[in-house]
């Protein structure tokens, strides 16, 4: 994820050293070798009678042997590598005792990040004892104060003079490491104070095939965006030809459709009116099933779906239970009250109640 209190280009190298890194790893030890990887070098530490040299793999150091810096250290290694031919292909590190260099930490705004070396050359005569001019220095970031707005800087320094001893001692024995950094650090890489008229010429090899594979995977990743966009295109192109050639059917189809839902429409009205509507037929056979016998019936008025019996029943009050156990009426009431006929003892009445279509009417539970 991008940051923005980070400068772009120093994401930008620890993007390269992440991904090379990992290129690396992926690839056997022989190959890593060529390119400058792997994770074993030869250290060098020069001393009185000579340089002591040791292998360092990984964190893990043991100590190889010694050679004086003459004519017969000279034989002596030429000798020593022939015995051990995978010695001589490992990079050469030389590293400085704490007599010969400087470490300290030191901290600057944020804002030096991006012309650091510049930065730390301006105020190197402030915070050391050196000017710029005569000594060796590299920076090494170590941590980032968001709440402060610094960065926590390692500064190593060796004074010219020197290592430009140490080194032209060593070149006049054969011995050209390719890397310089102070005792103390496990892990080598992080910076080098070897001058640039003291490296050793490297072959253009690792830097050609990096950069043909950078370009081969720009070029893929090119394609691998712009395949699937003109893939994505080409079939936009053939669907929109298939809509146009299918949008008059599509507009017959619509209609077709409207009209059936229209034709659905009147066919459900006249299906809801037939089921709502009441049949008198069914309506006068209803109330012969459902009236009892000895009640008579003197009158029957039916209109907006309301029906009005009035007679005579032994029993009037047992009407309304009778009736409203039909599917054909509901809401059934007497509207007037119930008086005897004393000359044959039955019980006038008039009852009404709302007619429905019983054809389509639930039954009761």
């Amino acid at each position: 994820m991008l940051k923005f209190d980070i400068p772009i280009n120093t994401q930008v190298q620890q993007f390269w050293h992440w991904w090379t890194h990992e290129l690396l790893s992926m690839v056997p030890p022989a190959v890593q070798k060529l390119f400058g990887g792997g994770a074993e070098y030869l250290v060098m530490e020069r001393d009185d009678n000579g340089v002591a040299i040791s292998h360092l793999k990984g964190t893990v150091e043991r100590p190889l042997t010694h050679f004086a810096l003459d004519e017969s250290g000279n034989q002596t290694r030429q000798s020593y590598l022939r015995k051990h031919p995978e010695l001589a292909e490992l990079k050469l590190i030389l590293r400085l005792s704490e007599l010969q260099g400087l470490r300290k930490q030191i901290k600057l705004p944020m804002a030096a990040e991006e012309n650091l070396q510049q930065v730390v050359s301006f105020e190197l005569d402030r915070i050391t004892p050196f000017k710029s001019e005569q000594v060796y220095f590299k920076t090494v970031i170590v941590d980032r104060l968001k709440a402060t707005r610094q960065i926590v800087v390692e500064l190593m320094l060796t004074p010219r003079t020197k290592l430009d001893t140490v080194l032209d001692d060593l070149a006049a024995s054969g011995w050209r490491p390719g890397q310089v950094h102070l005792s103390g650090d496990a892990k080598p890489g992080r910076y080098n104070l070897l001058p640039e008229r003291f490296t050793p010429p490297q072959s253009q090899l690792p830097k050609i095939i990096n950069t043909l594979l950078a370009v081969s995977i720009t070029t893929l990743a090119t394609l691998a965006i712009a395949l699937p966009i003109w893939a994505v295109r080409s079939e936009s192109i053939r669907l929109q030809t298939e809509t146009r050639k299918t949008a008059k059917i599509a507009q017959e189809v619509e209609s077709m459709r409207e009209e059936s839902e229209k034709l659905l429409h009147q066919a459900r009205f006249l299906q809801d009116k037939k089921r709502q509507e009441p049949v008198l037929v069914d309506t006068l056979e209803e109330l012969s099933r459902v009236i009892p016998d000895g009640t008579w019936l003197n009158g029957l008025q039916f209109a907006n779906r309301k029906a009005i019996i009035q007679g005579q029943s032994p029993s009037a009050s047992s009407l309304i239970q009778q009736i409203e156990t039909s599917t054909f009426f509901k809401n059934v009431s007497f509207v007037s009250p119930v008086t005897k006929d004393t000359s044959n003892g039955l019980e006038r009445f008039q009852i009404a109640g709302d007619v429905i279509n019983g054809r389509f009417s639930e039954k009761p539970q």
